[in-house]
């Protein structure tokens, strides 16, 4: 939940609804309150009332969806298959995978999956953050000139030296990978940890979005040429590809989020091979969506 929510109750409504929307199946209560990070009384509660209010239904195997009559207030959702090969990501890799919307001023995530290896407390459906370096890293190279502009200014310090090579290697290879600082990664591995045993209902809103922040910072640098091709074992935060749009537009990322204090190369590969296949499929999806609207 962001920092600072001025109504938390409300604030679980939104998510809740932003999660059924961007979902392209219906959710179970369980399937809702684990990827919320909530407790599942408390998704039960606010579904009952918006299922009264004609804003949700529930089919026979009793997964929630929204109704048509929010769906029309709604707009475009995300189209059938985009769930199911976002799971797909996570089961393959273990790890946890996020669909977000990227536009001019901010991202927007659509849908997360949990993996197994490790489930972390993050960022929920419908969150938004600002759009500044390296957020949204994966999709800028295909992006107008003044977007990049403004995204290249984003980035301070020592960032501002690697941002521009980091476009031509996005661009390049057409994956974004990060990691932390070498004297990060065990604190990494630590937080990460901490964060997945304490859980989002018993850390209060604001100290989990303080330890989010934190571990945001620590593992956003991002990874040269000369150590994507590396043979040593390294650290490896998270990689981002980016989705194209049925214009051809480079609109959505798949980020998948493995968080590793040490990864071989091969392991590393094999990262990079998922999040790649798993852009491609749901770029298919929204070209498919296309042709047959």
């Amino acid at each position: 939940m962001p920092e600072g929510s001025a109504s938390p109750p409300t604030r679980r409504v939104v998510e809740i609804v932003s999660l059924l929307a961007a979902s392209g199946e219906p959710i179970s209560v369980a399937g809702i309150a684990a990827r919320l990070g909530i407790a599942r009384a408390t998704a039960t509660a606010i579904l009952v009332e918006l299922n009264a209010a004609g804003w949700v239904i529930r089919d026979q195997a009793r997964g929630y969806g929204i109704a048509p009559a929010l769906a029309g207030l709604h707009g475009t959702m995300l189209p059938n298959g985009v769930g199911e090969i976002l799971a797909a990501l996570a089961a393959r890799t273990g790890s946890g995978a996020t669909f977000s919307r990227i536009e001019p001023d901010g991202l927007t995530v659509l849908d997360v999956r949990h993996g197994v290896d490790r489930v972390v407390p993050g960022i929920p459906v419908g969150h938004r953050i600002p759009l500044q370096f390296p957020a949204g890293a994966s999709v800028m190279p295909w992006r107008s000139a003044s977007e990049q502009n403004t995204w290249l200014g984003t980035a301070a310090g020592a960032d501002r030296r690697i941002a521009g090579s980091l476009l031509t290697l996005v661009r390049d290879r057409s994956v974004a990978v990060f990691r932390p600082r070498a004297d990060d990664a065990g604190l990494v591995d630590l937080l990460a940890d901490l964060l997945g045993a304490v859980g989002s209902e018993l850390l209060q809103p604001h100290l989990r979005a303080r330890a989010l922040h934190q571990l945001a910072a620590l593992t956003s640098r991002p990874f040269t040429r000369a150590e994507l091709d590396s043979d040593d074992p390294l650290p490896l935060s998270y990689l981002a590809a980016p989705v194209f749009d049925a214009a051809g537009n480079a609109a959505y990322e798949i980020q998948l989020g493995p968080l590793r204090a040490a990864t071989t190369k091969s392991e590393r590969a094999e990262f990079i091979s998922a999040t790649l296949a798993t852009a491609s499929d749901v770029t298919a999806v929204l070209a498919a969506g296309r042709h047959n609207g």
